[in-house]
């Protein structure tokens, strides 16, 4: 395992520039953005069981939107936020990635029981992409690590990106309620 580093919130590393807290900023800045947009969604599908949405929208960019349990996703106080940026490499495999992402949606259902309340993907500019989790509790990122699926996305990661910053927080009340969106620690993979 490579050597950790912990940082305080204004602090960078020399020569990894993408660790510029500016990045976490922005990164938050599209997280809040994509929660908008979650939340304009749940108020016309808050009658559905479950939900999948996959869209381009008017710029031509693709969204996919995974709600396994509406109701969980609508009621659960405060959840917890994981957000995932990453740089692809120019030779990325997309269709893998695209392939592994398929599997995991087939298979969500089965962790909205362990807390998964919503996945929501964005390509925020042609070719990269931005993603929005939200889980019921704390416990459910480290319970989703456990999906083999996701393990083998792991695995994969560093030929397909050349970094990748982790977001983790929190969502004030519940989603529909309005409250804040806060990042409160980023992981940083090189």
């Amino acid at each position: 395992m490579a050597d950790e580093i912990v940082l305080g919130p204004n602090e960078t590393v020399p020569g990894k520039p993408f660790s510029d807290p500016e990045h976490t900023r922005r990164d938050e800045d599209a997280l809040r953005h994509l929660l908008r947009h979650e939340r304009e969604r749940a108020r016309l599908f808050a009658d559905e069981t479950d939900v999948l949405v996959r869209e381009t929208d008017p710029e031509g960019l693709r969204h996919l939107l995974v709600v396994p349990d509406t109701r969980a996703l609508l009621d659960a106080p405060s959840p917890t936020v994981v957000g995932f940026f990453g740089r692809p490499r120019p030779d990325a495999d997309e269709p893998l990635l695209f392939e592994l992402e398929e599997e995991l949606v087939a298979g969500m259902g089965a962790y909205a029981a362990d807390g998964l309340l919503s996945y929501y993907d964005v390509e925020l500019v042609k070719g990269a992409y931005g993603n929005l989790i939200l889980f019921a509790s704390p416990e459910g990122p480290l319970r989703w690590r456990e999906n083999p699926v996701h393990s083998s996305a792991v695995e994969i990661s560093p030929a397909n990106y050349h970094e990748i910053r982790l977001h983790q927080g929190t969502l004030e009340g519940r989603l529909l309620d309005g409250g804040a969106l806060h990042v409160t620690r980023t992981r940083y993979l090189d």
